[in-house]
């Protein structure tokens, strides 16, 4: 690569850029970095700016060389969704929504400037700079929960073939120590699932396809070139194999865990060997991605290139850059016509200094949207529920969660309780109410927060809530096991007169609200009762109590 000249008059120009950016993503950057730094799902997200800053300056003269058609209201177009993603993930209280923003309002930058064929150039560094945003919880835990459930049988047949006493329980693994009489519990929870480690794997996949392919990274001059090109799809084989390669490597990990704490007892389970397997399950995953790049290349490359010679020198020319393709006559003939036409009606440009102005104005208008004040809404705290819902009464004091929990809910308030009916069965009714959601603080889903806990969630439906009021609502049902455990769970979003099963419509919602009304607050609410012998009857009687405490809600959880 050879260094270009600087001209320093110019350097104003991405300096006030990046200025503007700065000041628009400010708050997003720092919490993605704090992320990075703090989140081991996503630690590897630290090297993937200066991985970036590399690849940019490896290709930099490709780049610099690259035809360069600025497309102002393509990049336009990007930049406004990328500015309206900024505005709703704010309103929304979605992280997720917030950083995609980011790398499309960079993408919109680059097609403004340069041109659409050189963002295709940047294809890698923006793969990269995705897969290193942490994806939204909800999503995270579907993707989790399989992988813990899967680990934990592979467990338990491979202790088995070792002859180790173990009872799988949910994602719960009871081991009875060899000269033990004390159970050790074994809890598969998401690090030992796969998830970490197929975060790290995917993007190393991807670095390992773009340093190991053959010479230029670009895939053709159409939109679609890319097709043609054999290390494109051993990116995409490579990043597909992490997934069974982090589920195999960490169902090793947990059956290694169990035979050792057989062996050793519980000790095997934490402390520095605990970590050392850790570091080993990377190892050897990576090693069996090595394996699997160095088959495709030795199997499927040469089988690639099995082409006739038109094929073959059509390709060959979409891979050239425009200084070393020969030239026909037909391609000088076009490129007298676009030199005519280009003379004749300019193609327009964007001006730096009115996307700095966008970018501000843009910033300014979603902070003020973020920072102004949100209408107060008159309430009774939570614990002035009626202690008489319907045939339920309360049980007992109500619960409180520990100092740790409360911390991570972030509830403005919140209520959890036993409430029993006649006849004995009790059900658990929890409320957690935010007053506001536009600064990060918002409802934390059975999904999320159950299957952390070693709950296994099955038989999910969509159930009709008739209130003796007559109101009429739609609530989540699922069976949940954990261990003895096998309860019914009903559980729905309340807030500014909605009652929704669906989180994502209760985002946009949120959104709506925000902008119309000034108000985020909202609760999320869910019963639990005992299975029992038989689910229909505890079905029954869980949506009795959530049609019971309908009524009661709206003076705790304002309409």
């Amino acid at each position: 690569m050879t260094s270009p000249a600087l001209n320093f008059k110019d350097l104003w120009k991405p300096f006030l850029i990046a200025a503007a950016l700065a000041f628009v993503y400010a708050t997003v950057l720092i919490k993605l970095g704090a992320d990075w730094w703090t989140d081991e799902n996503y630690s590897h997200g630290l090297l993937v700016p200066p991985l970036i800053g590399y690849i940019i300056w490896l290709e930099f003269d490709a780049l610099k060389n690259a035809p360069k058609n600025p497309s102002v209201w393509l990049g336009f177009a990007l930049i406004v969704s990328a500015l309206v993603l900024l505005l709703g993930g704010t309103l929304g209280a979605e992280l997720f929504t917030r950083r995609v923003s980011f790398v499309l309002m960079l993408a919109g930058v680059v097609v403004c400037f340069w041109g659409a064929r050189t963002l295709k150039l940047l294809a890698a560094p923006f793969a990269l700079l995705l897969l290193a945003i942490p994806i939204p919880q909800i999503i995270f835990n579907k993707i989790a929960l399989p992988l813990q459930t899967y680990a934990s049988q592979t467990a338990i047949w491979g202790m088995r073939f070792f002859e180790v006493p173990s009872v799988r329980k949910g994602n719960v693994i009871e081991i009875l120590p060899h000269g033990a009489t004390q159970i050790v519990a074994l809890e598969v929870v998401e690090a030992c699932s796969g998830i970490r480690s197929l975060m790290t794997l995917v993007t190393l996949a991807l670095v390992l396809a773009y340093f190991t392919g053959d010479g230029d990274k670009r895939f053709g001059r159409g939109w679609f070139d890319f097709v043609r090109n054999f290390d494109f799809w051993r990116a995409i084989i490579l990043m597909l194999s992490a997934i069974p390669i982090a589920i195999i490597t960490n169902a090793a990990r947990v059956t290694a865990t169990g035979v050792l704490t057989y062996r050793y007892g519980k000790r095997a389970m934490e402390g520095a060997l605990h970590d050392a397997s850790g570091w080993l399950v990377y190892v050897a995953a990576l090693g069996l991605l090595l394996l699997v790049n160095m088959a495709l290349k030795r199997v499927l490359s040469p089988k690639s290139q099995v082409l006739s010679q038109s094929e073959s020198q059509i390709t060959d020319y979409g891979f050239q850059t425009e200084n070393q393709k020969p030239k026909t006559e037909d391609q000088d003939e076009e490129a007298v016509i676009s030199s005519t036409v280009s003379a004749s009606s300019p193609r327009p440009r964007v001006s730096v200094s009115l996307l700095a102005i966008v970018l501000l104005v843009g910033g300014i208008f979603i902070n003020w949207f973020e920072q102004r004040g949100e209408v107060e809404v008159a309430r009774q705290p939570l614990s002035k529920i009626s202690a008489q819902l319907g045939e339920w009464r309360q049980k007992g004091d109500a619960i409180r969660f520990g100092t740790a929990t409360e911390t991570v809910l972030g509830t403005t308030d919140y209520m959890m309780r036993e409430y029993a009916a006649p006849g004995g069965r009790l059900a658990n009714l929890y409320v957690g109410y935010y007053a506001s959601q536009r600064f990060g603080a918002t409802y934390h889903s059975p999904l999320n927060c159950l299957p952390s806990s070693g709950w296994v969630m099955t038989e999910p439906q969509r159930i009709k809530i008739k209130s003796p009021s007559g109101k009429t609502f739609t609530a989540n049902k699922f069976i949940i096991e954990n261990g003895v455990y096998n309860e019914v769970l009903i559980y729905w979003y309340q807030g500014r007169g909605r009652a929704t099963a669906s989180e994502y419509a209760d985002k946009i919602n949120t959104i709506w609200d925000s902008v119309l009304r000034r108000r985020s607050d909202g609760a999320m609410v869910r019963v639990m009762t005992r299975v029992g012998d038989s689910e229909t009857e505890a079905t029954a009687k869980a949506a009795d109590l959530a049609a019971q405490i309908a009524d009661e809600l709206p003076e705790f959880v304002p309409e």
